[in-house]
Protein backbone atom coordinates (compact mmCIF):
# COMPACT_ATOMS: atom_id res chain seq x y z
CA UNK A 1 0.00 0.00 0.00
CA UNK A 2 2.71 2.50 0.41
CA UNK A 3 4.93 1.79 -2.47
CA UNK A 4 1.31 2.72 -3.94
CA UNK A 5 0.84 5.70 -2.56
CA UNK A 6 4.61 6.35 -3.18
CA UNK A 7 4.15 5.54 -7.12
CA UNK A 8 1.22 8.27 -6.97
CA UNK A 9 2.78 10.67 -5.47
CA UNK A 10 5.97 10.59 -7.92
CA UNK A 11 3.85 10.58 -10.59
CA UNK A 12 1.57 13.70 -9.52
CA UNK A 13 4.86 15.02 -9.22
CA UNK A 14 6.44 14.72 -12.36
CA UNK A 15 2.93 16.23 -13.83
CA UNK A 16 3.52 19.33 -11.97
CA UNK A 17 6.98 19.60 -13.06
CA UNK A 18 6.82 18.54 -16.32
CA UNK A 19 3.10 19.81 -17.38
CA UNK A 20 3.63 23.63 -17.64
CA UNK A 21 5.96 23.27 -19.71
CA UNK A 22 4.22 20.96 -22.19
CA UNK A 23 1.41 23.42 -22.12
CA UNK A 24 3.14 26.71 -22.39
CA UNK A 25 3.25 26.58 -26.20
CA UNK A 26 6.06 27.58 -29.00
CA UNK A 27 6.59 30.75 -31.52
CA UNK A 28 8.48 31.02 -33.98
CA UNK A 29 9.25 34.71 -35.39
CA UNK A 30 10.31 35.33 -38.57
CA UNK A 31 11.28 38.86 -40.20
CA UNK A 32 12.93 38.93 -43.75
CA UNK A 33 13.49 41.99 -45.88
CA UNK A 34 13.98 42.32 -49.58
CA UNK A 35 15.88 44.19 -52.28
CA UNK A 36 13.51 46.37 -52.26
CA UNK A 37 13.02 46.94 -48.48
CA UNK A 38 9.89 45.30 -48.06
CA UNK A 39 9.62 43.62 -44.61
CA UNK A 40 8.15 40.14 -44.79
CA UNK A 41 6.76 38.48 -41.35
CA UNK A 42 5.48 35.17 -40.57
CA UNK A 43 4.65 34.11 -37.05
CA UNK A 44 3.97 30.10 -36.47
CA UNK A 45 1.98 29.85 -32.86
CA UNK A 46 2.11 25.95 -31.28
CA UNK A 47 -0.29 24.49 -28.74
CA UNK A 48 -1.72 28.20 -27.95
CA UNK A 49 -5.25 28.76 -27.31
CA UNK A 50 -5.44 31.64 -25.42
CA UNK A 51 -6.76 35.20 -27.20
CA UNK A 52 -4.78 36.75 -29.01
CA UNK A 53 -4.27 40.34 -30.51
CA UNK A 54 -4.23 39.62 -34.18
CA UNK A 55 -5.01 43.25 -35.22
CA UNK A 56 -2.88 44.40 -38.40
CA UNK A 57 -2.16 40.52 -39.29
CA UNK A 58 -3.53 37.98 -41.77
CA UNK A 59 -4.48 34.83 -40.08
CA UNK A 60 -4.68 30.94 -40.52
CA UNK A 61 -4.88 27.79 -38.82
CA UNK A 62 -4.72 23.97 -38.56
CA UNK A 63 -3.73 21.07 -36.81
CA UNK A 64 -3.07 23.42 -34.01
CA UNK A 65 -0.95 25.76 -35.49
CA UNK A 66 -1.85 29.49 -35.95
CA UNK A 67 0.10 31.21 -38.74
CA UNK A 68 0.33 34.80 -38.82
CA UNK A 69 1.07 36.85 -41.57
CA UNK A 70 2.08 40.35 -42.94
CA UNK A 71 4.02 43.31 -45.26
CA UNK A 72 5.08 46.12 -44.62
CA UNK A 73 7.25 48.41 -47.15
CA UNK A 74 10.20 49.62 -45.05
CA UNK A 75 11.20 49.78 -41.35
CA UNK A 76 9.69 53.16 -41.19
CA UNK A 77 6.26 51.68 -41.47
CA UNK A 78 7.17 48.56 -39.37
CA UNK A 79 7.51 50.91 -36.44
CA UNK A 80 4.21 52.73 -36.50
CA UNK A 81 2.43 49.47 -37.32
CA UNK A 82 0.28 47.55 -34.39
CA UNK A 83 1.44 44.43 -32.87
CA UNK A 84 4.87 44.18 -34.40
CA UNK A 85 8.59 43.91 -32.62
CA UNK A 86 8.57 46.63 -30.30
CA UNK A 87 11.35 48.48 -31.81
CA UNK A 88 11.98 51.64 -33.56
CA UNK A 89 14.38 52.16 -36.54
CA UNK A 90 16.44 54.11 -37.73
CA UNK A 91 17.67 55.02 -40.87
CA UNK A 92 20.96 56.74 -42.63
CA UNK A 93 21.30 56.94 -46.53
CA UNK A 94 25.05 57.48 -47.52
CA UNK A 95 26.27 57.85 -51.35
CA UNK A 96 25.94 53.80 -52.21
CA UNK A 97 25.12 52.29 -48.80
CA UNK A 98 22.32 53.01 -46.02
CA UNK A 99 22.58 51.91 -42.00
CA UNK A 100 19.66 50.85 -40.64
CA UNK A 101 18.91 50.69 -36.43
CA UNK A 102 16.58 49.17 -34.47
CA UNK A 103 16.58 49.57 -30.66
CA UNK A 104 14.14 47.55 -28.60
CA UNK A 105 11.48 50.19 -27.14
CA UNK A 106 9.35 48.65 -24.40
CA UNK A 107 5.18 49.63 -25.43
CA UNK A 108 3.22 51.29 -23.09
CA UNK A 109 0.30 49.38 -24.81
CA UNK A 110 0.86 45.77 -24.40
CA UNK A 111 0.36 44.04 -28.08
CA UNK A 112 0.61 40.54 -29.77
CA UNK A 113 4.60 40.57 -28.79
CA UNK A 114 3.83 41.36 -25.54
CA UNK A 115 1.55 38.33 -24.88
CA UNK A 116 3.52 35.07 -26.52
CA UNK A 117 6.51 35.79 -24.57
CA UNK A 118 4.28 36.00 -21.09
CA UNK A 119 2.65 32.83 -22.51
CA UNK A 120 5.69 30.62 -24.33
CA UNK A 121 9.01 30.09 -25.25
CA UNK A 122 10.14 30.93 -28.63
CA UNK A 123 12.13 32.05 -31.63
CA UNK A 124 12.82 35.31 -33.42
CA UNK A 125 14.57 34.99 -36.50
CA UNK A 126 15.79 38.29 -38.59
CA UNK A 127 16.76 37.72 -42.42
CA UNK A 128 18.52 40.88 -44.13
CA UNK A 129 19.45 42.23 -47.87
CA UNK A 130 22.79 43.02 -46.14
CA UNK A 131 25.41 42.50 -43.41
CA UNK A 132 24.73 42.89 -39.50
CA UNK A 133 26.76 44.81 -37.54
CA UNK A 134 25.76 44.56 -33.91
CA UNK A 135 22.96 42.80 -32.69
CA UNK A 136 21.57 41.41 -29.39
CA UNK A 137 20.88 37.96 -30.75
CA UNK A 138 22.00 34.81 -29.49
CA UNK A 139 23.32 33.55 -32.76
CA UNK A 140 24.58 35.44 -36.25
CA UNK A 141 25.49 35.04 -39.24
CA UNK A 142 26.65 36.68 -41.57
CA UNK A 143 28.29 33.73 -43.87
CA UNK A 144 24.65 33.02 -45.51
CA UNK A 145 23.07 34.24 -48.13
CA UNK A 146 20.85 36.11 -46.29
CA UNK A 147 22.94 37.20 -43.13
CA UNK A 148 20.62 35.95 -39.91
CA UNK A 149 20.18 37.08 -36.48
CA UNK A 150 18.31 34.55 -34.22
CA UNK A 151 17.21 35.40 -30.93
CA UNK A 152 15.91 32.40 -28.54
CA UNK A 153 13.48 33.81 -26.03
CA UNK A 154 12.28 32.31 -22.33
CA UNK A 155 8.79 33.87 -20.94
CA UNK A 156 10.59 34.36 -17.75
CA UNK A 157 13.31 36.28 -19.30
CA UNK A 158 12.42 37.63 -22.58
CA UNK A 159 12.16 41.61 -21.41
CA UNK A 160 14.71 41.57 -19.42
CA UNK A 161 17.21 40.52 -21.75
CA UNK A 162 15.87 42.59 -24.51
CA UNK A 163 15.46 45.54 -22.54
CA UNK A 164 19.71 45.59 -21.57
CA UNK A 165 21.12 45.79 -25.17
CA UNK A 166 21.21 49.10 -26.05
CA UNK A 167 20.58 47.97 -30.29
CA UNK A 168 18.30 45.19 -31.16
CA UNK A 169 19.80 44.86 -34.26
CA UNK A 170 22.10 47.18 -36.64
CA UNK A 171 22.19 46.43 -40.66
CA UNK A 172 24.26 47.97 -43.24
CA UNK A 173 22.47 47.70 -46.32
CA UNK A 174 24.51 48.64 -50.11
CA UNK A 175 22.49 50.10 -53.26
CA UNK A 176 22.98 47.83 -56.09
CA UNK A 177 22.19 51.01 -58.57
CA UNK A 178 24.16 53.60 -57.01
CA UNK A 179 27.03 51.13 -56.61
CA UNK A 180 26.94 50.26 -60.45
CA UNK A 181 26.34 53.94 -61.34
CA UNK A 182 29.46 54.52 -59.24
CA UNK A 183 31.64 51.99 -61.20
CA UNK A 184 30.30 53.57 -64.54
CA UNK A 185 31.27 57.38 -63.28
CA UNK A 186 34.58 56.23 -62.43
CA UNK A 187 35.15 54.21 -65.62
CA UNK A 188 33.94 57.07 -67.84
CA UNK A 189 36.46 59.30 -65.55
CA UNK A 190 39.37 57.06 -66.07
CA UNK A 191 38.87 56.91 -70.04
CA UNK A 192 38.66 60.28 -70.03
CA UNK A 193 41.32 61.31 -68.41
CA UNK A 194 43.39 58.42 -70.40
CA UNK A 195 42.34 60.05 -73.94
CA UNK A 196 42.98 63.58 -72.88
CA UNK A 197 46.68 62.38 -71.60
CA UNK A 198 47.06 60.53 -74.45
CA UNK A 199 45.78 63.76 -76.96
CA UNK A 200 48.36 65.69 -75.41
CA UNK A 201 51.02 63.26 -75.74
CA UNK A 202 49.76 63.17 -79.52
CA UNK A 203 49.85 67.00 -79.83
CA UNK A 204 53.16 67.22 -78.30
CA UNK A 205 54.76 65.26 -80.36
CA UNK A 206 53.67 66.76 -83.53
CA UNK A 207 54.16 69.93 -82.16
CA UNK A 208 58.25 68.49 -81.80
CA UNK A 209 58.42 67.10 -85.06
CA UNK A 210 56.41 70.07 -86.94
CA UNK A 211 57.12 72.95 -85.04
CA UNK A 212 59.12 76.42 -87.19
CA UNK A 213 62.67 75.55 -85.96
CA UNK A 214 62.93 72.28 -86.70
CA UNK A 215 61.12 72.98 -90.25
CA UNK A 216 64.02 75.75 -90.44
CA UNK A 217 66.73 73.44 -89.82
CA UNK A 218 65.06 71.15 -92.00
CA UNK A 219 65.61 73.51 -95.25
CA UNK A 220 68.55 74.54 -94.12
CA UNK A 221 69.79 70.95 -94.44
CA UNK A 222 68.35 70.49 -97.23
CA UNK A 223 70.10 73.92 -98.98
CA UNK A 224 73.04 72.99 -97.65
CA UNK A 225 73.15 69.50 -99.51
CA UNK A 226 71.72 71.25 -102.81
CA UNK A 227 75.36 73.29 -102.34
CA UNK A 228 77.45 70.49 -101.44
CA UNK A 229 75.71 68.62 -104.78
CA UNK A 230 76.36 71.47 -107.03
Amino acid sequence: MKKSILVVCMVWLIVLIFAPAAMAGQYQWQVSTDQQGNIHEIISIQDMEADLDLEGWNSSSGEGTLILERVNKDWDEYSAAPNGLPVTAETKNYLIFSTTTLRYSQSSQPGLFDDLISMADGDINIQVAGIIQESSAAEIDNLNQDPTAIWRLTSEQSKNALAQAPIFLQVITFDGLAISLTILLFGITGITIWYLTYIRRVNKLIEEEYSLSNIEKLLEKEEEEEKENN
